[in-house]
């Protein structure tokens, strides 16, 4: 009886020692996997001020699969963290980077990252989305089909936190980048995201929503589906901001939006855009002015409706205002709309440009080295000794004055065809003497 208790006693103390030696090696492997994330973690660091390793040497450490699973949530708060932050810095190696980063599983613990309650968590998850997506456009549908866009919505909808709205602000904008022409999935919830980004207070957060607007706005089904949202008018409304860089996002946005058929133009200028524009003209901002003309084109691109409809709100002057200007996109810019404006062949506006003086502003940019501008110009110059006798001898006149005769004639040889036939067509019409 004895001995039977002292075996029961010396089982209990081997049951003992197995469980201890167990719980030693289980903690020796969370340290040994925690050193390894560690390592990975600060290899990436070091990599990320020099170049970031290849692909070859980061499949082969199994870099990124570590790195992915320390964003699980069994992990310390600071090494999900870090892990975030070094799969930033490698995503911005290359598209191959971060297509391998999202084939490794990172998306889907990297959106959970960005849910975290802790702020520096969720800021670290947030900006490794915004790399992959600034360096793989192609991961976008990729990315919505893991829930993206309704948990981004939900804590926008629930949360007044600007640094956190900024970063999803960013990422929303590069998730509205248009690898191809169809709309991304989930359109309907990055809309109504895009609703309420736009009515708030800071301005990088107004930047950045309507940047995706205009990254959003390619291709008519797109473009239908913004005209058909809440967000035009309010992106009008934006144009008068106190912050110029929500000025010329806005432009941007509103530029891209033009570029649709008549149709659609007509749609815009019924939110009355062309009396909220004036004011635009003649900001001190240059970028901005030209942005303004390049949206003018695209609305006198539609037809002649459209193209009246510019006349009548008064902008011709302030184009032509830009066409004197120094800088030479600006004066491409302008040039290139008023020819647009031309093409209609009206004499009256013809007339009128000629007095303006813009034969001379039009001779002076044949030296530029812009095709399309080139080809624009002499079209129009060719439309103004075409159109009536009666002042055909005032504006070679004013050609022969400005000294561009000598430069149609040397664009009788320029390489591209359309541009050499009408100069040719000048100068065998009313300089062959």
């Amino acid at each position: 009886m004895h001995k039977r208790k002292r075996r029961f006693l010396k089982k209990g103390e081997n049951l003992m020692m197995l469980r201890t030696i167990r719980l030693e090696k289980a903690k020796k492997a969370e340290q040994q996997k925690e050193l390894t994330i560690l390592n990975a973690i600060t290899k990436c660091k070091l990599a990320s001020s020099e170049v970031i390793p290849g692909v070859k040497e980061l499949l082969q450490n199994n870099t990124i699969g570590n790195l992915v699973e320390s964003l699980g949530r069994g992990n310390k708060k600071k090494i999900r963290a870090e892990a975030a932050d070094a799969l930033a810095h490698i995503a911005s190696g290359s598209a191959e980077h971060s297509n391998l980063i999202a084939k490794a599983g990172a998306v889907p613990r990297l959106i959970r990252l960005f849910q975290s309650s802790d702020p520096e968590v969720s800021e670290k998850g947030v900006l490794s989305l915004g790399n992959l997506l600034h360096f793989a456009p192609n991961l976008r549908d990729f990315i919505i089909s893991h829930g993206f866009v309704e948990k981004m919505l939900a804590i926008i909808q629930d949360t007044n936190t600007s640094l956190i709205l900024s970063h999803l602000t960013w990422v929303l904008r590069k998730l509205c980048i248009s690898p191809q022409p169809s709309p991304p999935d989930d359109i309907a919830g990055i809309l109504q995201a895009l609703n309420i980004l736009l009515y708030k207070p800071e301005a990088k957060i107004l930047e950045d929503s309507l940047m995706a607007v205009r990254n959003l706005a390619h291709g008519s089904e797109m473009i239908q589906m913004l005209l058909g949202s809440e967000v035009i008018p309010r992106i009008i409304y934006l144009l008068e901001h106190d912050d110029a860089m929500v000025q010329k996002a806005a432009v941007q946005a509103l530029r891209n939006i033009a570029s649709g058929s008549a149709e659609q133009i007509q749609e815009l200028l019924k939110h009355n855009l062309l009396p909220h524009i004036s004011a635009l003209m003649s900001h001190t901002d240059a970028d901005i002015r030209c942005q303004v003309l390049w949206l003018l084109l695209n609305v006198a691109d539609g037809n002649h409706c459209q193209r009246q409809a510019i006349m009548n709100a008064g902008l011709l002057p302030k184009i032509l205002e830009n066409l004197k200007a120094e800088a030479i996109p600006l004066k491409s810019a302008a040039a290139l709309t008023i020819s647009m404006l031309a093409i209609d062949k009206d004499k009256n506006l013809l007339c009128y440009l000629m007095r303006q003086g813009v034969i001379p502003e039009f001779c002076n940019l044949l030296f530029y080295e812009d095709t399309e501008v080139i080809c624009n110009l002499l079209q129009v110059l060719s439309t103004m000794l075409d159109v009536d006798p009666s002042f055909t001898a005032e504006v070679t006149g004013i050609i022969e004055w400005s000294g561009a005769l000598n430069n149609i004639k040397m664009l009788q040889g320029n390489e591209n065809e359309e541009i050499s036939s009408v100069a040719r067509k000048i100068i065998s019409n009313y300089f062959s003497n």
